[in-house]
């Protein structure tokens, strides 16, 4: 691969060109269930993510084409990945959890024109998928990759007409380069569009927060069809770290290969980090080399902060979305109650508004909207839908609430839709889970409104008790609360045990299949 071939291409595109002859000998460690690796060199992966890139060219399809891609955090979806983006088409990496229905409806949606996929996610056959989607769409360009690459029955079509070299002129920083579907905590997935500008300002900013700027190794734990997943994959390609990646989260496997490789930074989400400070304080020992640990995707509590201190290692709150990746941080060196105390200051140009319900600014330490602005925001929805923008696009409206401090931190309290109105009073679903998983019997808690008659709305909690900890009943949590002097109305007034909480791909609580099977008896 001739980085000069690229000379013309996004800045993002250049960078991977240039990082293979620049950095050849950056490790990469593509991590399984079993905590074996396939380790490669950058060299290498550049080389086969190039040939991949020009057989999808001979296939047919052409530059600005969506293509589908499908499997976990293997090497095989992060050589298809970055293919897809030497070769001008846009990327768009599927997170695991969807299923064949949801991949068909983005197909059309989405109006792809190529479907890549792996053999299988764990134990589920995707085979069968790519042999339907062969038969019954024509016009999408489909093929296997990892072990089904040599199968003739997947391999791609080769058309008579031999492609030239990518028209980069043609493709600007702006330009549409990846499209990202949620596997959704609401289980609608949505469209996310981001240019290659906007994910080159999210690597430099993901490697800023993680201390990896200059040097370091990331242990890369999301999925690849979320932003943070391509954030740290591209974080490897275009700055030339050393990266491992987990084909899944598992807290043990994680563990042992932050040792093993020695791995200085990772981004993670809040049930990500829980469960690895578990797995730490289990061994007793370990981690030693994380020099920064961030976390959000979710609410992180502040005791989370502090229950990585003890352990020695510097955990940072952050803000983001997939529609702005990272708004606001902390860095690992600032001192340890800012970091537990709030998400952090804007990062590289990100600036923050707080709205009220009169769409005025509110001064600082007043809740309300959350709206962002600034180089990493996405283009837009794939649907169209601009609601969620203030006239004139700039300002993207991010559905959270929080407020900013006198010194400029933002402070994240709820979500509008997951804010319970008791009578007229506002209670904040995250601001109850945070508290419920202080409770000695509690290992976590997902709390909901549920209608009712006089009130309008009441607080139910779900709960997962602690192993070898007792029945936590209704009364205890009154109890517990009102040892903490929380106004009453906060209380949650139904509290039912459950063994697990339903969750994404993400580690994210997915709420509405919770109260799915909600009857009135339970409520």
């Amino acid at each position: 691969m001739n980085p000069e071939d690229f000379s013309a291409a996004p800045a993002l595109v250049r960078k991977t060109a240039e990082a293979g002859r620049r950095s050849p000998a950056t490790a990469l460690n593509f991590v399984v269930e079993d905590g074996s690796a396939d380790e490669t060199t950058l060299a290498a992966f550049l080389a086969l993510a190039a040939a991949l890139a020009g057989r999808l060219r001979r296939s047919g399809l052409r530059t600005g084409d969506i293509v589908a891609i499908r499997g976990g955090g293997s090497r095989a979806v992060s050589e298809a990945i970055v293919a897809c983006t030497l070769a001008g088409l846009v990327a768009a990496p599927l997170v695991s959890l969807l299923g064949d229905a949801d991949v068909d409806m983005i197909l059309d949606t989405a109006g792809a024109r190529g479907l890549l996929a792996e053999p299988a996610i764990k134990s589920r056959d995707l085979t069968g998928h790519l042999r339907r989607t062969c038969e019954r769409r024509p016009d999408v360009v489909v093929g296997g990759i990892g072990a089904l690459a040599g199968e003739a029955a997947f391999a791609l079509p080769v058309t008579d007409e031999r492609p030239g070299p990518v028209d980069w002129t043609a493709v600007s920083d702006d330009s549409l380069g990846f499209v990202l579907f949620s596997s959704g905590t609401t289980g609608v997935p949505k469209g996310v569009l981001h240019s290659y500008a906007t994910v080159d300002a999210e690597v430099h900013d993901f490697a800023d927060q993680l201390d990896l700027l200059r040097d370091g190794h990331l242990l890369q734990p999301f999925p690849l069809g979320h932003i943070g997943g391509i954030a740290g994959l591209f974080i490897c390609v275009t700055l030339g770290r050393d990266m491992t990646q987990l084909n899944s989260w598992n807290a043990v496997v994680a563990a042992d290969a932050i040792d093993r490789y020695r791995v200085t930074g990772s981004g993670t989400s809040p049930y990500f980090v829980q469960t690895l400070l578990e797995e730490r304080e289990r061994r007793g020992a370990g981690l030693e080399t994380l020099r920064a640990l961030e976390s959000g995707g979710g609410p992180v509590g502040r005791e989370l902060v502090y229950r990585a201190a003890r352990l020695g290692l510097r955990l940072s709150r952050g803000y983001g979305s997939t529609e702005h990746p990272t708004a606001t941080t902390h860095h690992a060196d600032d001192p340890l109650e800012q970091r537990a105390g709030s998400d952090g200051f804007p990062l590289n140009g990100t600036r923050v508004r707080v709205l009220g319900a009169d769409g005025r600014d509110l001064p600082a330490g007043h809740d309300g909207e959350v709206l962002l602005a600034g180089p990493e925001q996405m283009l837009g929805y794939l649907s169209g839908d601009t609601s969620a923008f203030l006239a004139g696009g700039e300002w993207f409206r991010t559905g959270d609430v929080g407020h900013l401090t006198e010194s400029g931190e933002l402070v994240i309290t709820g979500r509008i839709k997951e804010i319970i109105i008791r009578g007229g009073e506002n209670i904040s679903a995250s601001e109850v889970e945070k508290l419920l998983a202080e409770h000695p019997g509690i290992a976590e808690a997902a709390v909901v409104g549920v209608p009712d008659a006089k009130f309008g709305e009441r607080a139910h909690a779900f709960i997962v008790l602690r192993p070898g900890s007792g029945p936590v009943d209704l009364g205890s949590v009154r109890g517990f609360f009102d040892e903490r002097r929380v106004s009453r109305f906060k209380t949650p007034e139904y509290v039912t045990t459950v063994p697990y909480l339903p969750r994404n791909s993400l580690g994210k609580v997915q709420k509405h299949l919770l109260t799915a099977d909600l009857t009135p008896r339970d409520s």
